[in-house]
């Protein structure tokens, strides 16, 4: 079976198609996730919590020196 130069348009076209409306889909669902998102995060804070932890290890000496 050989294909004409027609069938062959047709198939090129209909895989193109193909291609164009799966790129469409994936990028507007992108874009619509991105956009809910934003909406959700609009009137929320962001805030980041830094904590420092110090210790100190203090030794004494007591040093009575005998008198002679």
């Amino acid at each position: 079976m050989k294909l004409t130069n027609e069938q062959i348009k047709a198939i090129i076209t209909a895989v193109c198609t193909l291609i164009t409306t799966v790129s469409a889909i994936i990028l507007s669902t992108a874009c619509t996730v991105s956009l809910s998102v934003s909406k959700n995060n609009s009137n929320s804070t962001q805030r980041t919590e830094q904590t420092t932890t110090s210790s100190v290890d203090s030794t004494q000496i007591y040093f009575n020196p005998i008198k002679q």
